[in-house]
């Protein structure tokens, strides 16, 4: 579907030699009119940021909706059930901050470009010059950079990615196993010889 959705962009490419501090080629859009121009600035806004941003919002929706319903009907004062509810609570609370921060980096990142674009398209007194080139590498930048911070947010707000991660690396984690287990076994050991002081202190 995104390749489907991409190819008006790829036909409107074209390879022109230019000059910016010496002979230069580039990849530039050439439209035949004003108007493919004016249409093409809006189907690219369409396309690239207001249809994933509202598909990204919808599918979240209903994953939250379904994460949302309990698994098991609570009939009684059952303190499992009631445990399960809790846990359900505190995953919908997780995911749903997740989803926030992702549909939000979303909207930050894509939403310079887009907005450029636009006024770029719209504006009849637009100029191109060094500051505005510099506005659009850096709106680029924002775009590209929405890739990169996606997976840091998966990891840092996903458990389920933290374990397949140490699942992943496990040598990083080795260290800190080890310290735990001697830590466990330290304490299961102080219990035992608790234990065994209790037993001989009843027998006497």
């Amino acid at each position: 579907g995104s390749f489907i959705l991409s190819t008006p962009i790829i036909t409107y490419q074209e390879i022109k030699e230019g000059y910016w501090y010496g002979p230069r080629t580039y990849c530039i859009e050439e439209f035949p009119s004003d108007t493919y121009k004016t249409a093409f600035i809006l189907y690219q806004f369409l396309a690239v940021y207001l249809l994933p941003l509202l598909t990204i919002c919808l599918c979240y929706f209903f994953m939250l909706k379904r994460v949302g319903q309990p698994i098991v009907k609570p009939v009684d004062n059952n303190y499992q059930v009631q445990l399960l509810s809790e846990r359900t609570v505190a995953m919908r609370s997780k995911i749903s901050k997740m989803v926030v921060v992702i549909v939000l980096l979303f909207t930050i990142c894509w939403g310079p470009i887009q907005l450029f674009i636009l006024f770029q398209g719209f504006y009849p007194k637009f100029q191109v010059n060094y500051a505005t080139y510099k506005i659009k590498t850096w709106a680029n930048c924002m775009s590209y950079a929405n890739s990169s911070l996606n997976p840091i947010v998966y990891g840092f707000m996903g458990a389920s990615f933290r374990k397949s991660f140490k699942k992943a690396f496990p040598f990083m984690f080795r260290r800190r196993v080890r310290d735990s287990s001697m830590t466990s076994g330290t304490v299961n050991a102080e219990m035992k010889f608790v234990a065994t002081e209790m037993t001989q202190n009843e027998l006497k």
